[in-house]
């Protein structure tokens, strides 16, 4: 975690890129409609967060060389990288969805009437982005197309977190009526667990290749 922030930081062009993105596109949605609706401030806000994301973090895996990976093969185990991985991915993914959120805030308002609601879907939905983006980025590493592959692979995984959040977060601006919502944060939070599972059981077979 600790080697990913100090690149971060070495590197601002790179991080200040991705939230250039977001805060611009977010202006420019202003400019062209100068108001939204809950529903549209509710879609746009996760579709920037979803793009902005995968931007961000498609280089966890990508950017590094077959030689640092021997490098790491001789200091960690499979567990400890593909966790630290995910942790960084999960909170820069959450500082990036505050930025946006904030940025829609101030240029249009906040329709969220439940932040309970609102901030728990964020968690949950913010780490199922996360850890599909983290997993398809140790994929498409140990391959030779690696943007090809993370635009295929990426984008249907991350579709049912991303519906539920949605979803969620509807209820939250009170859009829609749902007495259930408490299963749909279970249905969320069970996926992120699949998730997490299937990539700490995946990860070291493809550490080892």
């Amino acid at each position: 975690m600790k080697k990913d922030f100090d690149i971060e930081i070495r590197q601002r062009y790179a991080i200040a890129g991705i939230f250039l993105f977001a805060v611009t596109t977010a202006f420019f949605i202003y400019k062209a409609f100068n108001k939204l609706t809950a529903l549209e401030w509710n879609i746009l806000v996760w579709i920037i967060v979803l793009f902005a994301g995968l931007n961000a973090i498609v280089k966890s895996f990508v950017q590094e060389r077959k030689e640092t990976y021997l490098y790491y093969y001789t200091l960690f185990g499979p567990l400890e990288v593909i966790i630290a991985k995910l942790i960084y991915n999960y909170l820069f993914t959450i500082f990036l969805t505050g930025v946006v959120i904030f940025t829609f805030t101030i240029l249009f308002g906040n329709p969220v009437k439940d932040y309970s609601l609102f901030i728990k879907g964020l968690l949950l939905g913010t780490l199922g982005i996360s850890s599909v983006f983290t997993f398809v980025s140790s994929v498409s590493g140990a391959g030779s197309s690696s943007g090809t592959m993370m635009s295929i692979l990426s984008l249907p995984l991350v579709l049912p977190s991303v519906l539920l959040l949605e979803r969620i977060t509807a209820v939250a601006m009170r859009l829609i009526q749902d007495t259930t919502i408490g299963k749909d944060l279970y249905i969320l939070a069970s996926i992120d667990l699949l998730i997490i599972g299937m990539i700490i059981l995946i990860f070291p077979t493809l550490w080892k290749a």
